[in-house]
């Protein structure tokens, strides 16, 4: 039999693609901007950061699965993507902006108690967003190689989110932001949570308002599942627990070392520095630096993955990159040197041009994924799936924000303001650098690993989606 080709326009592709700028600028802005603002300078403990952080990831234990379940089930006039998305992102932008409206002057455990409030409130929204975005790009497209590149669209825009939230640090340490009480990146932190909320806003809305859902239609009349149910089938799919194993792994990987690079920076690379401020301003201003190479070459390997997806497998594709980011993060023991403080770029874009490779194929993984569970169910559950995608990554999160404030904690980072370049010991800095070379690479290596005999290959799904077509007949959208 033969079915017609399903093709999205280019306008559809690029404004579900913008809302990965303000996904990307929001969640890792939260995890980028705490440690600076609330320990660094106002000397809440890390361990009080990252309980706050947790609770959240705990609450998402609930949340995802929730909302994955939601939007499956919902049957609107709008599709069962769109309304939540747009609900989604008014929420987390205005918690956002809240998040850094601190009482400042306030003591410790208030401040603590605050983040941890607003962090909860924040990732409630940023899930009621993030599910039924990433279900809605799962199912947009239906050929193996086009589901690869129509990620592009969206890590794109996300990695120039990451190069605007490395100016933020930067910005709130500008000289205008002086106050006669507070830290000038405390003061400064209001005024740039107000405006990145507003871009988080304007960039999240987009996919409610300027795409359409291929499945709208055909779903409406699906039967409601119950959640207990949908958990249960996510859960038991094979080739999917390999997927997101994976993916946890990269996400342990990359979030425990967040925190240390701040310290590392400061205290360890720009020790030189003859005073804390001096070398808190250099960190500031060579994370732009960092982020512009690394953007750059970010954005040249995901080119060049959206070409090789029609010549190399994505199993390759992802192992390839999960190899080369490790070595990046092995290479930082050579590179990250006060003598070159400007070396700690190399290791940086070699690790992001690696991980390139992982947030491309991730989705087109999870939408052959999708196929696969429909041709067994009868149903379509791209909401379920990207949930528990959604709470394999908060999981990472939380686990490492806990993990990377105990470790500060026990390496001897107590908490009180830190006032001096030499306030940390070269045992415990050392300690830092050997944390963050060896443990990434040792999580890339597992991931590596476990998808060593993922086995949904191009042929294998091709199949799967001409026996769909023959018992449902072609989708088109609404």
């Amino acid at each position: 039999m033969t079915h017609k080709k399903y093709t999205v326009p280019f306008y559809r592709k690029l404004s579900w693609g913008m809302g990965g700028f303000g996904e990307n600028l929001a969640n890792n802005a939260v995890l980028y901007f705490a440690f600076p603002i609330y320990q660094i300078a106002l000397g809440v403990p890390p361990i009080w950061i990252t309980a706050g952080m947790l609770i959240s990831r705990i609450l998402d234990a609930f949340t995802d699965p929730l909302m994955g379940n939601i939007t499956d089930n919902t049957h609107s006039r709008w599709g069962r993507r769109r309304p939540w998305i747009l609900i989604g992102a008014v929420m987390m932008s205005i918690f956002f902006a809240l998040m850094w409206m601190m009482p400042a002057e306030a003591s410790k455990e208030v401040l603590g108690t605050y983040l941890g409030i607003m962090c909860v409130l924040f990732y409630v929204g940023f899930t009621i967003f993030v599910i039924p975005f990433s279900a809605l790009g799962i199912e947009m497209v239906e050929d193996y190689d086009e589901r690869t590149r129509l990620q592009i669209f969206r890590m794109v825009p996300a990695y120039l989110g990451g190069f605007v939230m490395s100016f933020f640090y930067k910005w709130a340490l500008n000289p205008h932001f002086k106050h006669p009480t507070l830290p000038t990146e405390v003061n400064g932190a209001r005024t740039v949570g107000i405006g990145a909320a507003i871009v988080i806003l304007i960039c999240c809305v987009l996919p409610a308002l300027f795409t359409k859902e291929r499945f709208a239609e055909k779903t409406r009349t699906q039967e409601r599942i119950k959640i207990g149910t949908a958990i249960k089938l996510t859960l038991t799919d094979k080739p999917y627990l390999m997927v997101v194993s994976t993916a946890f792994m990269v996400f342990i990987a990359l979030f425990f070392v967040m925190p240390l690079m701040t310290y590392i920076g400061i205290f360890y690379i720009f020790s030189n520095m003859s005073s804390l401020e001096e070398a808190k301003r250099a960190a500031g201003d060579i994370g732009p630096i960092t982020a512009g190479f690394c953007i750059v070459f970010q954005i040249i390997a995901t080119f060049l993955i959206g070409v090789w997806a029609r010549r190399v497998d994505k199993k390759t594709l992802l192992i390839g990159g999960l190899a080369i980011a490790a070595v990046g993060y092995l290479s930082s023991w050579f590179f990250f040197t006060p003598a070159h403080p400007y070396w700690q770029i190399i290791p940086m874009v070699v690790i992001q041009v690696g991980l390139a490779a992982c947030w491309v194929v991730n989705g087109s993984f999870v939408a052959d994924i999708c196929d696969f569970d429909e041709l067994k169910t009868g149903q379509r559950r791209e909401g379920m799936y990207s949930a528990v995608f959604g709470f394999i990554y908060k999981c990472a999160i939380g686990i490492v924000a806990l993990l990377s404030g105990l470790f500060l904690t026990a390496a001897g980072i107590k908490g009180g303001v830190l006032e001096h370049l030499d306030s940390l010991s070269s045992g415990l800095l050392m300690v830092l650098r050997l944390a963050y070379a060896l443990f990434p690479a040792v999580c890339l290596l597992i991931g590596i690993l476990i998808m060593r005999k993922y086995p949904l290959t191009k042929k294998k799904v091709e199949e799967i989606q001409q026996q769909l077509k023959d018992r449902r007949g072609d989708v088109v959208s609404t």
